[in-house]
């Protein structure tokens, strides 16, 4: 700034108007600070979609409508966000593709398909949901992050929807040899087909979409999945035993798109990481406080609900122990070992 004469004449005219540019610049900083993100010309107006595989009562759903009105309100309005549950905008596969093409800009489902995402799911690995979410939030997340988006995914948050458990219609599951010679629906993945053919049982992988009718008709006479799923797909009408096997988590994460993300400006990049991180936490919140209810629900329809005692789980684990073992070789050495540290840290209480 060219100095005047009169400020060279009057030095602490200079000073004082210094101070008040300093002190009007300050103030236009709290107002920016103080009005929603969209009063600041950078957020445009842009309609975006999100999509889940699970149901409208579903915590991804509910997680995603939270989003919808956080990003809304952030962004005074200009972002707006339509949520579509039930797999209209395809399985969690077809939509991992839609979100590389830039045909959809977010989605809430299983992990997608890189293949360390495996270790999130071995058996008997976390004691409590707690131990996930630590270790997500951490170094281990931040490194899924990054391979996400080599493929292009941009991870907005780890989230799980409890442990998955076993129902069964002949007998209940107490200790691991019940598993033997039982036909159950696994998922179509290598390392649960594993895991239950390790445990002596007859896994048939079958979509989501089958499972109802598969238990019904008889073609498989067990399941396993968390238990918001097993409530919302109402498979507690065609089994009689739920087993608190707590076999494996059941990871979820939210995405956007990289061709979407590379579209948005800093302000608007910052409103969806901050509305993200906030249904993180809500939707965390959300599975441990609802687990008693659902828990209730299935009891009402008439089903028996058993725990497995501390002593079984321990000979599970041991039973188990195999796969654990070849499917983390299978994400490489320096992967799994960093894992494993990491997740030792957390379950010795360093973190």
């Amino acid at each position: 700034q060219m100095e005047t004469e009169e400020d060279t004449m009057f030095p602490d005219r200079k000073f004082s108007s210094l101070k008040r540019g300093a002190l009007l610049a300050s103030a236009i900083a709290l107002a920016l600070a103080a009005l929603p993100a969209a009063s600041r010309a950078e957020v445009r107006e842009m309609r975006l979609r999100a999509g889940t595989s699970q149901s409208d009562q579903h915590p991804d759903y509910l997680g995603f409508k939270k989003f919808a009105e956080l990003v809304s309100e952030k962004s005074g309005g200009k972002i707006k966000i339509s949520v579509a549950p039930g797999a209209t905008l395809g399985t969690d596969v077809q939509m991992q593709a839609n979100l590389q093409a830039g045909t959809q800009e977010f989605m809430s489902g299983s992990p997608v398909t890189i293949p360390e995402v495996s270790v999130l799911d071995l058996p008997y690995v976390f004691r409590s949901t707690e131990e996930y979410d630590k270790l997500m939030d951490g170094v281990v997340g931040a490194r899924f992050n990054e391979l996400m988006a080599q493929k292009g995914w941009i991870g907005l948050g780890f989230t799980n929807n409890g442990f998955r458990e076993t129902t069964t219609k002949t007998k209940p599951i107490t200790k691991w040899e019940d598993f033997q010679g039982l036909k159950i629906r696994a998922i179509q993945n290598p390392m649960y087909l594993e895991l239950f053919s390790t445990l002596g049982a007859n896994p048939t992988p079958l979509p989501v979409s089958e499972i109802y009718t598969a238990l019904e008709t008889g073609t498989v006479e067990a399941q396993e999945n968390p238990l918001p799923q097993i409530v919302f797909m109402r498979l507690f009408e065609v089994q009689k035993y739920l087993s608190l096997t707590n076999h494996s988590l059941n990871s979820v994460v939210m995405l956007v798109g990289k061709p979407t993300w590379e579209k948005l400006n800093d302000d608007e990049k910052k409103i969806i990481s901050e509305a993200a991180r906030e249904v993180t936490l809500y939707k965390r919140d959300l599975v441990k406080s609802k687990t008693g209810e659902w828990l209730e629900s299935v009891k009402k329809a008439g089903v028996t609900v058993n725990e497995i005692s501390p002593a079984e789980r321990e000979r599970f684990a041991e039973k188990v122990k195999p796969v654990v073992e070849k499917f983390s070789a299978q994400v490489g050495k320096d992967f799994s070992d960093m894992y494993f540290s990491e997740l030792k840290k957390i379950q010795s209480g360093a973190n």
